[in-house]
Formats: C-alpha cells, structure tokens, sequence
C-alpha cells in the first residue's frame, strides 16, 4: 500500500507521460509537485523498492519506466449481488 506522497507521484508521473510522451525532468517535476529534489529521490527510490517503476540511471528521469501507473489493489471480499428470479422488470415495462 502507497502512502499519500508515493500515491500522487506515481499519478503525476503517469498523467505527464500520457499527456507529453516523455517523462518530464527534474525542474518540471519538482514545479508540478512543489517538492525537493531530494523528497523526489527518496519517494521514486520507494517506488522503485515496490517495483510500481523501473529506474535504471538515476540522475536522468527520461530512463525512468513506469510499471504500473496506479496503486495496486488490494483482495477485497465481493459481495454477492441479488439475482432477481422474476420476470417483473419485463412485465412492469
């Protein structure tokens, strides 16, 4: 599970790149998240230990991979839903 930093730089980095087609760089992501360089470091070091983003050079973002865009979810139970056996629907209308 992400933490709300982690959750948003994630969003942000998948947002540009859909949107530009490239990863956008130190300056234009520390402007879009209003975040430190060094916050930026360890929240996408975090990312990388979670494996939500394969980063190989890590002075240049352009190497960055996104591996998922989005938190993963986690198992929930599914709650059944109610069958309606009756043909009420197609009579009522």
């Amino acid at each position: 599970m992400l933490d709300d930093q982690e959750r948003k730089l994630l969003r942000v980095l998948y947002n540009f790149f859909a949107r530009h087609r490239r990863m956008p760089g130190w300056r234009e992501l520390s402007a879009i998240t209003y975040r430190s360089i060094d916050e930026l470091i360890h929240t996408l070091t975090v990312l990388e230990n979670k494996r939500y983003i394969y980063w190989d050079n890590k002075e240049d973002l352009e190497t960055l991979i996104m591996i998922d865009g989005w938190e993963r979810e986690t198992r929930r139970p599914r709650t059944p839903t109610p069958r309606s056996e009756d043909a009420s629907y197609w009579t009522q209308y």
